[in-house]
């Protein structure tokens, strides 16, 4: 491959992330107050028969309830062939002023008898020093390439290009076209260093490319000598 095409396949990465996300929804009536678009993946701690401690790493995908009345939330049903039935992701959400934000979480757990828990149910919480940023405006939605859920123990629910909005009153699933978002600490720390990682690279290249020309000069230079 040559250099020229790394270059652009380097400018590819940076540029185009592979984005795959699940749509969920809760509906109230004739509208829609919550609508989360995200690829969830999750990492669970749990004690097996031995009293050793492993871990499940896993995809949720499944169906979706909630509720848009008082404090909102939803409900992410899911099963995982790794060993986990009839388990749910639980996000509650709640208002104030004009931000919404995720007030708490929980996971429940149904091991299967091939995962060897000492408990076949089990309830993840959310740890009392969890970092709850993931907040915004009523009239704007959340959105960042990363979101993390932390649970006690260590556990993790992690939302993967995710975009966010409670206390909404849509017509429809789908995010409005003219939907205005709130970019995450996270994506605004990144988009400030894409012009760098760029200049870096087109620097790079043109050194590349120099030293290059040199050396087929310097090439050329011995066949005529070899050829006098």
């Amino acid at each position: 491959m040559s250099t020229v095409s790394v270059f652009f396949l380097m400018l590819f990465a940076v540029y185009v992330p592979i984005i795959s996300s699940d749509h969920y929804a809760v509906k109230d009536t004739n509208t829609y107050c919550i609508i989360l678009d995200s690829n969830i993946t999750a990492v669970l701690h749990y004690t097996k028969s031995d009293n050793s401690t492993e871990q499940l790493r896993f995809n949720i995908s499944g169906y979706e309830d909630g509720s848009c009345s008082g404090t909102q939330y939803i409900n992410i049903s899911f099963e995982s062939y790794i060993g986990l039935k009839k388990s749910a992701l639980t996000i509650y959400f709640k208002q104030k002023d004009d931000l919404f934000q995720i007030s708490n979480f929980t996971l429940a757990a149904y091991f299967e008898q091939k995962v060897n828990a000492t408990e076949s149910r089990h309830m993840y919480v959310m740890d009392e020093h969890a970092e709850l940023d993931v907040s915004t405006s009523s009239n704007e939605a959340y959105k960042c390439s990363e979101a993390v859920l932390n649970f006690k123990g260590g556990s993790t629910v992690t939302f993967h290009n995710i975009r966010l909005i409670a206390y909404a009153r849509l017509n429809t699933t789908d995010f409005p076209e003219n939907q205005e978002y709130d970019i995450c600490q996270l994506d605004v720390r990144t988009s400030d260093l894409v012009p760098i990682v760029v200049g870096v690279c087109l620097a790079a290249l043109v050194i590349i490319v120099l030293i290059a020309y040199l050396v087929g000069r310097a090439r050329a230079k011995r066949q005529g000598y070899a050829s006098v």
